[in-house]
């Protein structure tokens, strides 16, 4: 992958105009409350960790659903932390979401302390995407699962006309022509990832779910 224009940390000031479009995108916001159902199904209690948490939705949905689940989200710039506490203050949900600025490569957790790792939307930002996912392995409780999810770019006819259907045809053409041109990733690539690993999970999976594809890994 092509990593020469690739950026870990969105600056300050950009933190909140992304904070605004990922509140007022649909599709992202349909991503984040499956993803929210998902966890919630699988795990009443525990330690969940969302790696690249941006402003916070995807935490949200989650301690809306569940009283019983630690939830921390860790970001690499220092601006979207602060729109994500404060998010967190305006629900008043601070008391069930902690929020870090930490790297995804160097996470200040000890070894297997959480049940489940999420990252969304954020693998193709990644500059040594290997140590992200060993740094994630390590993190992991045995038996604990990690699901990354991410753009697909490599998508069929069938599966864009989708979005089209359910969103309308401007919303879908942004997300599927401009945000996917700069922030989406292909299954070989994916592949690749997995294959440098110096690590080894029980299982991994690369599960196509439409636009988005979810890599779950099981420690």
């Amino acid at each position: 992958m092509n990593k020469i224009f690739r950026i870990e940390g969105i600056p300050s000031p950009i933190a909140w105009i992304y904070s605004l479009i990922a509140k007022k995108n649909l599709i992202m916001g349909d991503l984040y409350k499956e993803v929210a159902y998902e966890v919630t199904s699988t795990i009443t209690s525990g330690n969940v960790l969302d790696v690249g948490t941006g402003p916070g939705y995807l935490p949200f949905e989650i301690a809306r659903r569940s009283s019983g689940l630690e939830i921390t989200g860790i970001e690499f710039s220092p601006g979207m932390v602060e729109i994500a506490r404060k998010n967190a203050s305006d629900r008043g949900l601070s008391d069930n979401v902690e929020f870090q600025l930490a790297s995804a490569a160097d996470l200040p957790f000890e070894d297997g302390h959480f049940d489940v790792v999420l990252s969304t939307l954020s693998l193709h930002h990644r500059l040594h995407p290997a140590e992200y996912i060993t740094e994630i392995h390590r993190v992991l409780k045995i038996d604990g699962e990690a699901w990354i999810y991410d753009i697909r770019r490599d998508t069929t006819k069938e599966t864009n006309a989708k979005p089209k259907r359910k969103y309308g045809w401007w919303l879908s053409f942004i997300f599927l022509n401009i945000v996917r041109a700069h922030s989406s990733i292909r299954v070989k690539e994916v592949e690749e990832i997995i294959s440098s690993l110096e690590i080894s999970f029980s299982s991994t999976n690369i599960l196509d779910t439409g636009v988005f594809l979810k890599l779950q890994l099981s420690k």
